[in-house]
């Protein structure tokens, strides 16, 4: 055969490798449902290299392009309905009275109720957990701090107070039990005060903890939470800070006090102090697994609660904001937990049977 017929010869049978590579290719790359179609194209493909050879050459055999691609399968998905306990299906949250409520797992780090979770909101003396925070950090648990006059100025009868007096010395630590017990006004101004120098200080300390902290819904206007223009919150926000100020021991270790004395020493007289958060305390509140964390109100802000607890199946965090009566946000508290905790509850490991 002359070189002219080798050479077509050498082009059909590149040609034909080309389009069974082609083909091939076409089939595995392209979904399913363009499967036959890819194999179509290769078989054109392959007729246009046929019309290449000499009217005189019969092809002694026919070229078969076959996919080798097996048919993948979609597998069938089923959604599982999670159960509490051994049986039926999760039951639906508790009703909630209050304007604004977050409840956060913090050992899955999933939300698992949230109502109005961003809305700002006046917070009442949740604030002094943003003030007991910056304390922590600024100051130092052993300082010994004077009671000045805008302290017990604020000692009118109307405000939640600690009794502290003019002129008495105590430590940063014992008023951090003086602010988180009984929810001292007086306590937070002290601690402003001993800390920053001045209320105002102190203050731009906390919004800038805020910022750090990404409280994007917070500012505030004062350490203790007496309603003003500028001061606000959001649930969302107070779970968060309360994660991050539980990190401390001390801080935990305050808030997880249902009571306690502080004695009587050469700079102070006697403080005893309750804890107003009920959850920590005998019935009607009491919660097994509660360890904190800080209570509120004002008329603005209606009564207010972040609460924390503890159990085997979890750790769980929560705010409330806005509720209409003192019982309601322990109420509240108490059937989220309890909504939270029987979906958490571990089922029993069945037992093999022999």
């Amino acid at each position: 055969m002359g070189s002219a017929s080798q050479t077509w010869w050498v082009r059909i049978a590149a040609g034909l490798l080309l389009v069974a590579a082609l083909g091939a290719t076409l089939s595995a790359c392209a979904p399913q449902s363009a499967h036959s179609s890819a194999q179509a194209n290769a078989a054109r493909a392959l007729g246009a290299f046929g019309a290449l050879l000499p009217l005189t050459t019969t092809p002694t055999s026919t070229t078969t392009v076959t996919s080798t691609l097996t048919p993948s399968v979609t597998p069938s998905v089923t959604p599982v309905t999670p159960s509490i306990g051994p049986d039926g299906p999760p039951a639906p949250p508790p009703d909630i009275a209050a304007t604004a409520v977050e409840l956060y797992d913090a050992t899955s780090g999933k939300t698992l109720y949230a109502l109005a979770p961003d809305t700002s909101l006046p917070m009442a003396s949740t604030t002094k957990i943003m003030t007991a925070v910056v304390a922590l950090t600024y100051g130092k648990l052993d300082q010994q701090i004077t009671v000045g006059p805008d302290t017990v100025a604020i000692e009118d009868g109307g405000t939640s107070v600690a009794g502290l007096q003019l002129g008495e010395k105590l430590s940063l630590r014992e008023l951090l039990y003086c602010l988180m017990l009984p929810s001292g006004d007086d306590a937070a101004i002290a601690i402003a005060d001993g800390v920053a120098g001045s209320q105002a200080s102190f203050v731009a300390l906390m919004n800038l903890e805020a910022g750090l902290l990404g409280l994007s819904h917070t500012h505030y206007a004062n350490p203790h939470g007496l309603d003003a223009p500028d001061h606000f919150t959001s649930v969302s926000d107070l779970v968060r800070l309360t994660q991050y100020a539980m990190k401390s021991p001390t801080f935990a270790k305050i808030v997880a006090t249902p009571s306690m004395t502080l004695p009587a020493t050469a700079t102070h007289h006697e403080f005893i102090l309750a804890n107003t958060n009920e959850l920590l305390q005998t019935e009607p509140f009491a919660y097994g697994g509660a360890i904190g964390v800080k209570t509120g109100f004002t008329g603005p802000a209606g009564y207010c609660l972040v609460f924390m607890a503890q159990r085997p199946s979890g750790v769980l965090i929560g705010a409330v904001l806005g509720d209409a009566t003192y019982d309601g946000r322990f109420t509240d508290a108490t059937a989220l937990l309890n909504w939270a905790y029987a979906a958490l509850s571990p089922t029993a490991t069945p037992t093999a049977t022999p």
